[in-house]
């Protein structure tokens, strides 16, 4: 839904009446209010007990905007804050998904400021294709299965909506797009008695191709002092490196995603994911397959996770779906499903499932 506010056309009619030369190089701003709900009934277990709920999957609610100054630079902003239709408790503070201020010139690229997606996040091809429980991106490649089971602190996930963001993102050449986010600490913690004081910078980039047909990208985040350090021992920082691979034609695509995260400190993961989705008018057909490696010899907290899910499209803007999905850990994990607002926590070597009947509507 796009608005034009009336001053704009009151303006815009004065100098087309007065025969303006430049009256052609005038844009009016342009506001946009967008977003999506998605939500489900769905039939979960925890490994141990079976249950059945409600569940709402990052539905959003978002407004942004343009200013065109000449034929080559504008103004944007984004204002966009996530929602829980089925409970308000849920729901989260303004602002808390991407939002920003920033340029952006078809010949330069675009520079933002404010909260955003790091490239590495947004690095998704053809892989990431599922909704509901099923994505096996957050949980495998992006590390979330593996922090859950051996806690942030030793082996935090890269799956990072970051404050404080200065993003940019480069013009298409050659069929590629190149993003470089830095992130500086707004406040560094207060020296203790056993922790000296320290800072959490963090940088990331990517490079990513698409010709319509083949995509691929690498994707780089580095996080200092993630493993925070002490008087005896400095502090470690967190990396990651991701690459994708897919392609697209007609009614097929594919995906495949590989990542490695690593703490400095003696705990790593090399994991990877395939998907697929074929369609058939109206209804897709979807699944995929991911692993995440034990973070250390015999640490035994190594997870897989597989995923199967038919759509059927009512229209462009509302889509049906029945989704499967099973997260199995090793004897020392304790992965979950994270795309939902609450999913039971199992415990150690349980393995979590999820059948889910919902709609998605974007508007």
């Amino acid at each position: 839904m796009k608005f034009i506010s009336n001053k704009s056309v009151i303006a815009l009619a004065a100098l087309a009446a007065s025969g303006a030369t430049f009256a052609q190089a005038v844009v009016a701003p342009s506001v946009t209010l967008y977003g999506s709900i998605e939500m489900a009934l769905e039939a979960n277990s925890d490994g141990t007990a079976n249950r059945t709920s409600l569940q709402n999957f990052s539905s959003n609610f978002g407004i942004k905007g343009d200013r065109q100054f000449n034929g080559d630079l504008s103004g944007i902003f984004q204002l966009e804050t996530g929602v829980a239709p089925d409970d308000t408790a849920n729901s989260k503070t303004l602002t808390n998904r991407n939002s920003f201020v920033g340029l952006k010139s078809a010949t330069l690229g675009s520079l933002i400021i404010g909260t955003y997606d790091m490239p590495l996040k947004e690095l998704k091809g053809t892989t990431k294709i599922m909704l509901g429980e099923g994505e096996a991106m957050e949980t495998i490649i992006h590390g979330r299965g593996t922090s859950q089971s051996v806690g942030s602190a030793i082996l935090g996930q890269v799956h990072t909506r970051k404050t404080n963001l200065l993003l940019y993102t480069s013009p298409k050449f050659s069929n590629m797009v190149a993003k470089f986010g830095y992130s500086p600490d707004k406040v560094s913690p207060a020296a203790t008695a056993t922790v000296p004081a320290y800072s959490q910078p963090m940088i990331g980039a990517s490079l990513e191709y698409n010709d319509g047909f083949w995509n691929a990208g690498l994707a780089f985040q580095s996080q200092d002092n993630v493993i925070k350090p002490t008087l005896l021992a400095s502090g470690q920082a967190l990396q990651a490196t991701k690459a994708t691979l897919g392609a697209q034609m007609g009614d097929w695509k594919a995906g495949l995603a590989f990542s490695a995260i690593d703490n400095n400190a003696g705990r790593k993961t090399s994991n990877w994911m395939i998907s697929s989705a074929y369609s058939i008018g109206a209804i897709v057909f979807k699944a995929n397959y991911g692993s995440a490696s034990e973070s250390a010899s015999g640490a035994a907290d190594g997870i897989t996770m597989a995923g199967a899910e038919v759509d059927y499209a009512l229209d462009k803007a509302t889509v049906l779906f029945v989704g499967y999905s099973k997260i199995t850990n090793s004897k020392n994990a304790k992965a979950y499903y994270t795309q939902s607002d609450v999913f039971p926590q199992p415990a150690l070597g349980k393995s979590p499932s999820a059948l889910n009947l919902g709609i998605q509507y974007k508007f």
